[in-house]
């Protein structure tokens, strides 16, 4: 204590300063004070209105999302094209795979209508299963013999929690919630299966996603209470809500049930008779006004702050070119060397700052020659791995025609010889680097063309490419050697026809290439082999030399995070799926050398 009133005692500028903060934050101090309790109870009201009528958007959206389950349902039972199918009564297998294509271009079609849903499928009494799908139907049913009875012969709509993925395909295991709906035929009206409408718990868990404060909850109740869904997985906290939600009949209306700590804030469906439930807790709905007195008290702080700054301008004079010299030479760390740094002196503290703006020109230059340097040496190392695909191909594809033109097949040699066409054009590009993604799929076709002829017996293949990516750009000539890779190692050590899908998808904000086969697949070991060879990290086989290829020009391109990644099993296939950027601009800046 003596040595602060010695502090103060001799110096009248301190004292002023003393004086002038006290003035200053006294009155800050008791109008905060009076600023939050007046407004605590107002914006806890208002925070709790903004609740209901986020729960209140909550419950509509997903009211919304059950209702097109329903309505897809129906324009499924009601299609004609559907009816016209149902009528027909496949005689042998060929008869039910066009059954079942038909009918899964038509659920592919009407399930575009509805954004919502992840999936339409026909289970029908004569073993016919269509799916609107990409999936692989599974091999043993998930969905029970009771279940099919029970949704079959009854004119509701059952709902089913599958959170290990659909009952109908294999979907990697994302849950879902399935309607399963009957269907009859259209000339003897009996019941003569089920449709079953899937919507992602995923999606459902994005529509309830909302902000409702700290540690509080949204939950999804079904008809007998239990929680289908919640955005946190709180045991205690889904017991609670069961416990104040069950057995009490709720309206379509948002209800708000005043307890001790907490507001329950709930509504039922009036589409599927479920409820949604909201807690929040009262701590949160006293937030904002604790951020006012938080504001205040900043507020305070830097009035502080400022007087302090004020007092002592005249003593920074002499620091300040020596601070401008220091924030010049940060932004200098950073890159920036469009920062101008002022010469407003003519004493040493100039004649340094002037060495210094120096200085910095030389290394500008320096950097700007590096650069380029490094930018030929990056084009130099693309080119030379884009030129590194196996040749092999353009024989083997030769002597194919070469035999069938000699067995007399002039048809299918025409169509091998306008493929290898359409596959060198692409190829080349006109010497371009990076062409459009439909072009890309459009050379892997023509391929899969050329190998489909060779190869008639041991596989088929479908490709896929999703509308909203097109026109987006990729480098040339990343598909076929993975397509190869699936084709050589995957299919045709298979002792069975096998299919082969190429998938282009948009994924979040990045561009998907998958390519997936159901033969033979590797096992750990041989996976393990694969990734360390992509990672550069172990002997690259020729088995795995294209595709090393592909992973390092996408790492040229686009950077490390983007890559390959590979997921297989044993007698099961394999799935190979490639990560782009949908926009690539390291293309555009070609350095004048690339090209020599």
């Amino acid at each position: 204590m003596g040595r602060l009133r010695c502090f103060f005692r001799h110096s009248l500028g301190r004292r002023l300063l003393l004086y002038f903060t006290l003035l200053m934050m006294i009155p800050l101090a008791a109008a905060g004070w009076v600023i939050y309790h007046v407004s605590d109870t107002r914006m806890s009201r208002g925070a709790l209105r903004l609740s209901t009528q986020i729960m209140n958007n909550v419950s509509l959206d997903l009211d919304q999302m059950i209702a097109d389950a329903d309505d897809l349902s129906s324009m499924i039972a009601a299609d004609s094209a559907v009816r016209e199918c149902l009528m027909r009564q496949p005689s042998n297998e060929e008869e039910r795979e066009q059954l079942q294509t038909a009918l899964g271009m038509q659920l592919k079609r009407l399930g575009a209508y509805y954004d919502m849903t992840s999936g339409a499928y026909l289970v029908l009494d004569n073993g016919v299963t269509a799916k609107s799908r990409y999936y692989s139907v599974r091999e043993t049913s998930g969905m029970s013999e009771e279940l099919y009875q029970l949704a079959r012969d009854h004119a509701a709509t059952q709902w089913v929690n599958c959170p290990d993925g659909s009952m109908i395909v294999d979907n990697m295991g994302d849950g879902v919630l399935s309607a399963i709906s009957s269907i009859s035929h259209p000339q003897t009206g009996q019941p003569c299966g089920v449709i079953v409408v899937e919507i992602k718990l995923a999606a459902i868990k994005r529509m309830m996603r909302v902000d409702l404060g700290e540690n509080s909850n949204v939950f999804l109740l079904g008809r007998d209470g239990g929680v289908l869904s919640a955005l946190m997985e709180d045991s205690e906290q889904q017991s609670l809500v069961t416990e104040l939600v069950q057995g009490e009949v709720i309206g379509s209306k948002l209800e708000v049930r005043d307890k001790k700590d907490f507001f329950v804030l709930c509504s039922r469906l009036p589409a599927s008779g479920w409820t949604v439930a909201g807690l929040v807790y009262k701590d949160f709905l006293r937030e904002d006004s604790r951020h006012i007195l938080q504001t205040v008290l900043w507020i305070g702080l830097f009035a502080f702050l400022i007087n302090i700054a004020v007092s002592r301008w005249l003593r920074a004079y002499e620091l300040r070119p020596i601070k401008a010299m220091m924030q010049y030479v940060k932004k200098v760390e950073t890159g920036d060397f469009s920062a101008g740094l002022d010469i407003v002196r003519e004493d040493e503290v100039g004649a340094l700052a002037v060495s210094m703006k120096n200085m910095t020109g030389h290394i500008q230059n320096l950097l700007v020659t590096v650069q380029q340097e490094q930018e030929r040496l990056r084009w130099a190392e693309y080119k030379a791995l884009q030129a590194q695909i196996n040749p092999h191909f353009l024989y083997n594809t030769l002597d194919s025609l070469n035999w069938l033109i000699w067995a007399g097949e002039n048809d299918r040699a025409s169509e091998m010889v306008a493929a290898l066409t359409s596959f060198f054009r692409i190829g080349l590009s006109r010497g371009n680097d990076l062409i459009p993604v439909e072009n890309e799929v459009q050379h892997v076709q023509s391929y899969l063309t050329i190998q489909k002829i060779r190869y008639s017996k041991i596989f088929d293949y479908s490709v896929y490419l999703d509308g909203g990516v097109c026109g987006c750009m990729v480098p040339k000539l990343l598909l076929q050697p993975i397509v190869e890779n699936a084709l050589y190692h995957g299919i045709k050590p298979a002792a069975r026809k096998c299919r082969l899908f190429v998938n282009v998808l948009s994924e979040g904000g990045d561009l998907v290439m998958e390519v997936r086969d159901d033969g033979v697949g590797m096992s750990e070991s041989k996976l393990q082999a694969l990734g360390k060879a992509l990672a550069h990290c172990g002997d690259i086989r020729a088995e795995s030399y294209g595709m090393c290829n592909v992973n390092d020009r996408i790492h040229i391109l686009a950077g490390e995070e983007y890559g390959i990644s590979v997921v297989s099993e044993p007698g099961f296939g394999t799935s190979v799926r490639l990560r782009l950027p949908k926009t690539l601009g390291g293309m555009s800046n070609v350095p004048s050398s690339a090209g020599r």
